[in-house]
């Protein structure tokens, strides 16, 4: 079945999405879709082994690399593996009053962006309207440093707090493989 064009051509012929790169094609031509999956294992990955790697020029591949960080496209950062630091992090499902006005849910929103110990802040469908994640030294800790955000916010009906035991795969990345042992 050929591939169609809804949804800006990121499905598949069935209309499912099949792969990352299905996903991307109206993003990403090939050489830059390749140019990320490398730099997504390594972001400090020299454009002299990228060209290597991708199959172009140290030149083209400088250029394609600087027009996808310039246009938003992908954002080369460091990130924490919070099992390998040893460090707590959860997931907390916030459900926010039906009779909250735009600016308190506003106002929430920004209090949990602003936390230098939360790291995702998303608007969610479901039972509960924001999914914030946070980490800290025990899940102990984490459980009071989501209590002081909590403290006076009307705009809260209700939460509940995911402790994270394990990540297997994050940022796309594969960070570990299943042990039966």
């Amino acid at each position: 079945m050929s591939n169609t064009k809804a949804n800006n051509g990121r499905t598949s012929g069935d209309g499912s999405p099949d792969t990352l790169a299905t996903l991307l094609q109206s993003e990403l031509d090939e050489h830059d879709f390749e140019i990320f999956k490398c730099l997504n294992e390594d972001g400090r990955m020299s454009d002299t082994e990228l060209a290597e790697r991708v199959g172009l020029s140290r030149t083209a591949v400088r250029r394609r690399r600087e027009n996808l960080v310039e246009s938003g496209t992908i954002q080369i950062l460091a990130v924490i593996v919070l099992q390998n630091a040893d460090l707590a992090y959860a997931n907390m499902r916030v459900s926010i009053n039906s009779e909250a006005t735009a600016a308190e849910r506003d106002k929430l929103i920004e209090k949990f962006i602003d936390a230098d110990l939360v790291y995702s802040v998303d608007s969610v469908l479901g039972d509960h309207d924001l999914l914030i994640r946070g980490w800290h030294v025990s899940l102990g800790e984490l459980k009071s440093y989501f209590w002081k955000l909590l403290d006076d916010e009307p705009p809260v009906a209700d939460y509940d707090i995911v402790p994270v035991v394990h990540t297997w795969k994050a940022w796309n990345r594969e960070l570990d493989r299943p042990s039966s042992e």
